[in-house]
């Protein structure tokens, strides 16, 4: 994995949306086995589900105006970075709609494990004075349109951090950026701390990321009860065996009956 200070746009991209940032990461061809980063190849059978969810997403922010839209669990290990990377790559493949993936789960961020690399800031160094500019940790994906604000892990500290004026300056900031991009948040799970309603309420709307066999629905409701007055824009059900995309391990659906995302009007 390379990490390298940020480069002109090429000039064979006509006019390329190109925020400031502080440098570019190369991945790695096997990052995709690895990491199980599939959203950028389009002719990858297992990219086919967030793509259907790139759309109905696109669809909502454009009719709504919504651009910030945080992705959530209810409980830790149910898939949320896995969709949250994925979908945010899928998402960069959109012509003009730039992605910003920031990494908001303080305590146990793993954007960067999944794309294996390291790099010299990360928005905790921000969010604890250690930098002035949150672009200082913005780093852009060699050859896509989707930029990453990852985090290294913090185990102390995380909620003063997210109720700092730092943190409200850097929700300014992001929506001060060119009305074509959209962000996305990985949250912290619910139920894991009080970091996830912290943030939440900076957010436009969110997405419920439900682990087929374990979540139950009580689990969904009260999640989506302690997130409130934010939107919930649907539920994505991670680790689905059977139905519409068995063959993928994972699914779309609304078995609580909140909402149904990925099934094609």
């Amino acid at each position: 994995m390379n990490y390298s200070a940020p480069n002109p746009p090429a000039s064979a991209r006509p006019d390329p949306v190109v925020l400031p940032h502080a440098g570019v990461i190369a991945l790695s061809q096997d990052i995709k086995v690895r990491g199980r980063v599939f959203g950028f190849d389009e002719s990858d059978e297992n990219t086919r589900p967030f793509n259907l969810l790139r759309t109905q997403i696109s669809r909502n922010v454009d009719e709504t105006g919504r651009r910030i839209i945080g992705i959530t669990s209810a409980t830790p290990a149910a898939g949320k970075t896995y969709v949250s990377l994925n979908l945010a790559a899928a998402m960069s493949g959109t012509a003009n709609r730039p992605v910003v993936l920031c990494d908001l789960d303080l305590r146990r961020g793993s954007v960067l494990d999944a794309l294996d690399v390291d790099v010299p800031s990360d928005v905790s160094t921000y969010l604890r004075g250690e930098r002035d500019n949150w672009r200082d940790a913005l780093y852009r994906i060699d050859g896509t349109e989707l930029y990453v604000l990852p985090c290294k892990p913090t185990r102390r500290g995380s909620s003063g951090m997210l109720s700092s004026p730092a943190f409200a300056e850097l929700i300014a900031g992001l929506r001060q950026l060119p009305d074509d991009v959209l962000i996305l948040v990985d949250l912290p799970p619910v139920f894991a701390s009080d970091d996830a309603l912290l943030t939440s309420q900076h957010l436009d709307a969110y997405i419920l990321v439900v682990e087929y066999g374990r979540n139950t629905a009580e689990q969904v409701q009260e999640a989506i009860r302690l997130l409130e007055p934010t939107p919930c824009l649907g539920t994505i059900l991670n680790r689905y065996k059977g139905g519409y995309f068995d063959a993928y391990g994972y699914g779309y659906g609304d078995p609580y009956g909140i909402k149904n995302y990925g099934l094609e009007d």
